[in-house]
């Protein structure tokens, strides 16, 4: 099991290799927060989240830079319920991330481990002064742990004053424009994706790295079916 992230900042930042890749696999929905009454609109509202997302390949930390926490227990709580009321700064991780990740849409079935959550009051902890000038306000990040811990998802929602802010934020978004927590990339890692897509008054941003025995094509799947079930749930979050 790769170590437990210290949630302080990243001092190193992965390059990005690909900026142009795209990629869309196909819809999903959304099983990890339940919604019981609104399930349905949540399945509709991943289809056009997932269309859209646009992906580049990272160059991953090595050296000095990887993640050196030393390893600590999993944490597993119950799945989480997410409201449809607004959350106040501080409570997206609770309510998105907390618990581990179960996704299943038709033929397709993908399941993760809880490693850690935290909500950031204000931007700067976790993003760079220009992304805070675009408008974010508050953050929330969670990481998950999958293929016996050699898969790590990390997953970003930075909340904007307004959809149109986030909008442009997503459209002109880079990848310095990130401050990621130290140990949120997996340890000895060969291979590293990113994605941003903005989802309400939100930009969700997701990093999959893994190691050299993971499949570029599971890298794919958690990177586009967990960004876009964070980013379908926040449709239904009045932020």
């Amino acid at each position: 099991m790769p170590p437990a992230p210290n949630l302080g900042a990243q001092p190193g930042r992965p390059a990005n290799d690909d900026p142009s890749a795209e990629g869309g696999p196909p819809p999903s929905e959304k099983p990890h927060n339940p919604w019981p009454i609104v399930i349905g609109l949540g399945a509709i509202a991943v289809v056009l989240v997932i269309g859209v997302i646009i992906t580049a390949t990272i160059v991953l930390l090595s050296g000095e830079e990887d993640p050196t926490g030393k390893p600590g227990p999993v944490t597993v709580t119950a799945t989480p319920s997410t409201s449809a009321t607004a959350p106040a700064p501080g409570g997206l991780a609770a309510d998105l991330f907390e618990g581990d990740w179960r996704f299943k849409l038709g033929d397709v079935s993908m399941n993760a481990t809880y490693v850690a959550s935290q909500d950031y009051p204000d931007c700067g902890p976790i993003a760079s002064a220009a992304l805070e000038k675009k408008g974010c306000e508050y953050a929330a990040m969670g990481i998950h742990d999958a293929e016996d811990g050699k898969l790590r998802m990390l997953r970003v929602i930075y909340v904007f004053d307004s959809e149109a802010e986030a909008t442009a934020a997503a459209e002109s978004v880079k990848e310095t424009d990130f401050d990621l927590p130290t140990g949120s990339l997996i340890a000895d890692d060969v291979i590293g994706k990113w994605v941003a897509k903005d989802s309400s008054k939100a930009v969700v941003v997701g990093f999959v790295t893994a190691q050299k025995s993971v499949p570029e094509a599971t890298v794919d799947d958690y990177l586009h079916y967990g960004t876009a079930d964070i980013a379908g749930a926040l449709i239904f979050m009045d932020l």
